[in-house]
């Protein structure tokens, strides 16, 4: 993805997704960078939805899943 990003092949906005260590595929975890979706469905405002940008959402979301 980051190479078609490059050359200007990719769709504009694109976003590369971060790299996921082979060693570690099978260790993830609810918070690693895999789950972040910034870029899948995106409208053009460029405006993070506040549970992606939001700490305190977060925060809460994680408090929550580990309530249950």
């Amino acid at each position: 993805m980051v190479g078609l990003i490059h050359k200007g092949k990719a769709p504009r906005g694109s976003i590369a997704p971060l790299l996921i260590p082979r060693d570690s595929l099978f260790k993830l975890d609810v918070d690693d960078d895999i789950w972040q979706d910034v870029g899948l469905g995106d409208d053009s405002d460029g405006v993070l939805p506040p549970w992606l940008v939001d700490e305190k959402i977060c925060s809460g979301i994680r408090s929550l899943i580990e309530w249950r």
